[in-house]
């Protein structure tokens, strides 16, 4: 029987002031499925660790996946600045709700994800 690996991933919503919110991610034959979203504050998140998660691979939401408790979005934008994530709206050009870093957003494959808070 093969063992489930999951892990929480932190997210910031940008039409929100930047709140925080933990993903929960499955990690299937094919990549990491998104299975859930929820809010969580950081003091929360660092003591349970999610401030510590790194996830390689590819990422996409599972069919029932909620989306950010926020706004609803179901994507996320990768910063390749600091490897973080933030909610994703379809624009051509975003920044990070991270860390400030702006520009064209381009698809990728194989991502490596960091969790941390700031």
């Amino acid at each position: 029987m093969n063992k489930l690996e999951a892990h929480i991933v932190l997210a910031r919503c940008p039409k929100h002031n930047k709140d925080l919110y933990g993903i929960r991610m499955e990690k299937t034959q094919n990549g990491w499925k998104l299975t859930w979203a929820f809010p969580v504050d950081e003091g929360k998140a660092k003591s349970e660790g999610y401030d510590r998660t790194e996830l390689r691979g590819n990422f996409s939401p599972a069919e029932n996946y909620n989306g950010c408790p926020m706004c609803k979005a179901k994507v996320f934008l990768y910063c390749p600045n600091c490897s973080k994530i933030t909610c994703y709206y379809g624009e051509s050009h975003a920044s990070c709700a991270w860390c400030g870093f702006s520009g064209n957003i381009e698809e990728q494959d194989d991502l490596s994800l960091k969790g941390g808070t700031m």
